[in-house]
């Protein structure tokens, strides 16, 4: 199983950005379908559906990972 996993995962890293998204919507989706979640799912649809069009109107903010980790490390490890 943990094979699977790894090999799931090495194929999707190479997928390209917006397929990557549009995983993620869809796996929050599955995990979301319970009649409580309404609000949420709605927040999150929202979220991924604006993020999704940021990377195809290339106006998304990105930055590098080393980076993005620096500053998360940086702001709780105080």
């Amino acid at each position: 199983m943990q094979r699977n996993i790894e090999r799931l995962t090495t194929e999707l890293i190479g997928l390209p950005k917006r397929e990557r998204l549009e995983i993620v919507r869809f796996l929050l989706f599955l995990d979301n379908r319970s009649s409580d979640s309404n609000d949420v799912d709605s927040a999150w649809e929202k979220e991924i559906t604006d993020r999704i069009r940021a990377v195809d109107e290339r106006t998304a903010v990105v930055i590098d990972y080393d980076e993005a980790m620096q500053k998360i490390e940086k702001r709780f490890m105080q």
